[in-house]
């Protein structure tokens, strides 16, 4: 793996420098996301303003399938709090992947994924969507690599048996591309099982380096510091 780069290495040194502060929270709207999702309980328990600890919340009550759709629910949220559209593409992603009738059931299949996730991992929780999706290119519909990582990682946050898997989505693949070229493009779709690997790989490495935690070196990188 390429040595910790410039960039990475000042923005560690500046963020330590001020003390580890842990990064900010965001306030979000309750009633645009009850206008989408109704009024779920979780819109409820979920802190104003947001941050991670509060998702991890979440995912640490994850028992069911009804549990993971909170989860999930707070990881949009928290994702999204700055974004007014956040609360529609939840739905929307919901709303596509469930048809009960037809066997379809979102809450059932990201109970799962968080099971995968806490017991085996982060790559293992990654690759079994890819292989689902081989099977049925609708599998997850709407809900691609950059949302679902945050999932993942949460799940693996939450759990005591594997270490943490940090998130994949566009910002920290731009900076990638700008910083650290040798790894090649991080891809964002369901076909990059390979890209995710390498990216996990990497960051826990830099993380070793620098004396800290996998998802502490992607909040450096998603900081812009």
């Amino acid at each position: 793996m390429p040595a910790v780069p410039d960039d990475l290495r000042r923005r560690f040194q500046n963020w330590d420098g001020k003390g580890r502060p842990p990064q900010e929270a965001f306030e979000w709207e309750k009633r645009n996301w009850q206008r989408y999702l109704g009024d779920k309980s979780i819109l409820e328990s979920l802190p104003n303003p947001i941050d991670r600890a509060g998702v991890l919340e979440a995912f640490k009550q994850v028992d069911g399938p009804d549990s993971a759709l909170d989860a999930y629910v707070a990881s949009y949220l928290w994702g999204y709090a700055k974004a007014g559209f956040g609360p529609y593409r939840a739905e929307r992603v919901i709303r596509l992947n469930t048809d009960l009738e037809n066997g379809k059931d979102f809450a059932v299949e990201l109970h799962t994924l968080a099971r995968i996730a806490m017991a085996d991992g982060g790559a293992a929780a990654f690759e079994y969507v890819v292989d689902k999706r081989r099977a049925d290119r609708r599998f997850f519909a709407q809900w691609g690599p950059a949302f679902a990582t945050k999932y993942i990682s949460f799940a693996t946050k939450a759990s005591d048996l594997v270490v943490t898997t940090p998130i994949m989505d566009s910002i920290v693949a731009g900076w990638f591309r700008n910083h650290c070229k040798e790894i090649g493009p991080l891809w964002l779709t369901w076909y990059s099982a390979g890209s995710y690997r390498q990216y996990t790989a990497c960051m826990t490495e830099w993380a070793q380096d620098l004396s800290i935690e996998p998802e502490q070196v992607e909040q450096l990188i998603f900081s812009g510091n």
